[in-house]
């Protein structure tokens, strides 16, 4: 699969790549998942596509809710889907995240998180309630950050 290929409708393969640090700065979407958790990533871009689409359902005609595109559709913006070991590692000494890559594997390591950003207008507590109420999805552990929510199957 290449970066542009589309996993659905408005996420493409690229939007799950892993972040790589070079030289200690992030360059973002650098490496993308190895084939083993390929069919973990598919399902997790599922579940947010979801979460966009159920977001343009709600809030479609609302101006002041969620980041739009040129078509004035409400965008689902990924901070963050599948990450390499030695992203993970490098988050975890930096103490950007709890799960060590050495010790725990991750759901980000599996393909089976993603990290949302808060649509514009909606609160972190706000976006998760509205993902666990209003959007049938596969994810069963959220975690609220100030910037958005992390969503995982586990």
């Amino acid at each position: 699969m290449d970066y542009s290929d589309k996993l659905t409708k408005n996420i493409i393969f690229g939007e799950s790549w892993s972040t790589k640090v070079i030289n200690g700065k992030e360059v973002k979407r650098q490496i993308p998942p190895e084939e083993k958790y390929i069919p973990d990533v598919l399902l997790t871009a599922q579940d947010t596509q979801i979460v966009r689409n159920r977001l343009n359902e709600e809030y479609g005609n609302d101006p002041k809710i969620g980041y739009r595109n040129k078509l004035n559709e409400i965008m689902a913006i990924i901070n963050s889907f599948w990450r390499q070991t030695a992203f993970q590692n490098y988050l975890y000494k930096k103490k950007q995240t709890t799960a060590d890559g050495y010790k725990k594997i991750s759901g980000h390591q599996k393909g089976t998180a993603v990290d949302l950003a808060n649509p514009k207008g909606m609160t972190s507590k706000q976006f998760m309630d509205f993902i666990k109420t209003k959007c049938k999805t596969r994810f069963t552990y959220f975690k609220l950050y100030t910037w958005g929510v992390h969503c995982e199957r586990r």
